[in-house]
């Protein structure tokens, strides 16, 4: 029975350190994509606020870097919403297994 005990504790352990690596991974790629969108956001800013001056403006204008760039924010938005609902999910699963871990502690104690 000890071997049984020792399986499981190791089995809900390795799916702990799993949900914990997930949870870690979408949590870098919703912060690479908000700070994307942060850069992004920036660079509309500075050639609305005519920091770039009236050529760059123009030019940025007349081959539709502007269209793109909104496109591109739009598109991150989008990533980051299903980013975030995955991290949700991630985490509710991060939850399920240390509640696992606390239950399998209260049945089958150490010793």
């Amino acid at each position: 029975m000890a071997v049984r005990k020792d399986a499981l504790r190791k089995i809900v352990a390795l799916k702990r350190q799993s949900a914990e690596q997930k949870v870690r991974a979408l949590q870098l790629d919703v912060e690479g994509i908000e700070a994307a969108i942060n850069d992004l956001t920036a660079g509309l800013k500075a050639l609305d606020e005519g920091k770039a001056g009236i050529e760059a403006n123009f030019l940025a204008q007349a081959h539709g870097h502007v269209d793109r760039v909104i496109r591109d924010i739009d598109a991150r938005n989008a990533a980051l919403l299903v980013r975030r609902s995955e991290l949700d999910a991630a985490r509710e699963a991060l939850k399920r297994v240390f509640h696992s871990q606390e239950r399998l502690d209260e049945v089958l104690p150490e010793g």
